[in-house]
């Protein structure tokens, strides 16, 4: 993995517990998933880069998973933030619609992006996608896409 330490930041995709082993919406990678964001999380800490958290949360009235202040709306533990690194919460699958992340990573003049997290189909496809749109480099690290 080349990174442009410079101007890339992190993107550490919903990954939290209702995903992994007795959530409510398990994945069957997760595990795999926690390992290499866990791995990518220490380099860009070592080099004191932009971490950001994308939080997924569900609003909806019958929400059965992500429902806002639950354990399973959390992130996992072994990827959780420490002081200093942003977190985004949003509510759809794409992480720039209703957010500041743009606004955020304009602002740092954040050019490529580094995508690990869950739900290739829905979070990561969507958000890639805009990201691309709106002229971002983005590697996903599609191993660590569940």
């Amino acid at each position: 993995m080349k990174i442009r330490y410079s101007k890339t930041a992190l993107v550490l995709l919903a990954i939290q517990n209702d995903y992994f082993y007795k959530g409510k919406m398990e994945l069957k990678e997760c595990d795999e998933v926690a390992v290499i964001a866990k791995k990518t999380l220490a380099i860009f800490r070592k080099k004191r880069k932009h971490i950001i958290y994308v939080k997924h949360l569900e609003v909806k009235k019958n929400a059965t998973c992500f429902v806002p202040g639950t354990v399973g709306a959390e992130i996992y533990s072994e990827v959780a933030p420490i002081k200093g690194e942003k977190i985004i919460v949003k509510n759809n699958p794409n992480s720039f619609v209703e957010t500041d992340l743009f606004e955020y990573l304009e602002q740092h003049g954040i050019k490529y992006l580094t995508i690990v997290g869950m739900m290739s189909n829905m979070h990561a496809d969507t958000t890639v996608r805009t990201a691309k749109d709106l002229g971002f480099n983005v590697e996903l690290i599609g191993v660590g896409t569940a």
